[in-house]
């Protein structure tokens, strides 16, 4: 685990980066997946809840750097969604191809939920009136997890094979 936080770091990092200065050029119908809360939830998903909390700290507090909001509610967000979505997942039978975009899509609510309730408290936001307009996010978010996630499997399997057993 502890290579994982050195990984971590750099690669939400650009993540972050790449949410905030370049995707927004690139969006979809003007929304762009939240690829530091897919790849912290993916990670979480394969390696367990103590590795994904890591990830979703560190990708919450690089993405909390680029924005106006803050320190630490993005953080706090990523955390309350990637620690619900993981400790659910244990409740679903495992290799379900379509759990991980269910997942996603659950982790997304979750972070806009606690993401918008603080920001209401904090009285960055005046009404709760946006909630309308975030399905295309979750929805964007469930399809973008699929690749991310196999492609997160494909590097962990290559770097953690797993042991055979007869």
């Amino acid at each position: 685990m502890k290579v994982s936080i050195y990984v971590a770091i750099p690669v939400m990092l650009a993540l972050s980066l790449l949410q905030t200065a370049v995707l927004p050029h690139f969006s979809f119908f003007r929304l762009s997946p939240q690829l530091p809360l897919l790849v912290a939830l993916a990670w979480g998903l394969q390696r367990g809840l103590d590795e994904g909390m890591i990830w979703a700290f560190i990708g919450g507090m690089c993405m909390d750097l680029f924005s106006i909001t803050p320190i630490g509610l993005t953080a706090l967000a990523y955390m309350a969604a990637v620690t619900a979505v993981v400790w659910l997942q244990q409740a679903f039978p495992p290799g379900h191809i379509i759990m991980p975009m269910l997942l996603a899509a659950l982790a997304t609510s979750i972070y806009l939920i606690v993401n918008l309730l603080f920001l209401r408290l904090l009285g960055f936001i005046s009404t709760f009136q946006v909630v309308t307009s975030l399905w295309p996010l979750i929805l964007l978010n469930a399809a973008a997890m699929l690749p991310i996630y196999w492609l997160l499997y494909g590097i962990d399997r290559l770097f953690h094979p797993r042991n055979l057993e007869f």
